[in-house]
């Protein structure tokens, strides 16, 4: 049996059913599989109608299951969420007000998994920690709270 080639919607549904999508990304995506622009319109007019698409939604979905981890830093999550096609604005306003905590529980643990068994009160290993945190979007009262944590060391 010959199979016909997919329409925009069907194949935006297919893209939709193995990852969640912004908008932007999706629109790109379809683009890039040569379909018409009025095409692609029609179909993402109708996944939100029926809400499929939801940039909203998704968005804040997925900064909550980031966020919760306590992998990344707040600035990579904006990052990886403004990559992935999502209002920049609209992110921001996701923020909590106090992120203190969050931030620090999750420098704390990049800081000790990097630099697991390489525990030095010298210089050079504060400055590698403070670089390698620092790279990762953190702040320097964050940076330096982690710092004295590992090192149990309060004169700093």
């Amino acid at each position: 049996m010959i199979q016909k080639n997919k329409t925009a919607l069907q194949k935006a549904t297919d893209l939709l059913s193995r990852q969640d999508q912004s908008e932007k990304i999706l629109r790109q995506k379809l683009l890039a599989r040569k379909y018409e622009e009025s095409e692609i319109d029609d179909a993402i007019n109708k996944l939100k109608k029926y809400s499929y698409l939801n940039d909203e939604e998704t968005c804040a979905r997925l900064f909550e299951s980031l966020y919760s981890e306590e992998k990344l830093s707040i600035k990579q999550i904006q990052m990886k969420l403004i990559q992935r096609g999502y209002n920049s604005d609209f992110v921001e306003n996701l923020i909590p007000a106090d992120t203190y905590e969050h931030e620090y529980n999750a420098a704390l643990k990049i800081a000790t998994k990097k630099f697991a068994g390489k525990i030095s009160t010298d210089l050079k290993f504060k400055q590698k920690i403070w670089q390698h945190l620092a790279s990762k979007g953190f702040n320097s009262e964050i940076i330096s709270d982690v710092i004295k944590k590992i090192l149990n060391d309060d004169r700093d």
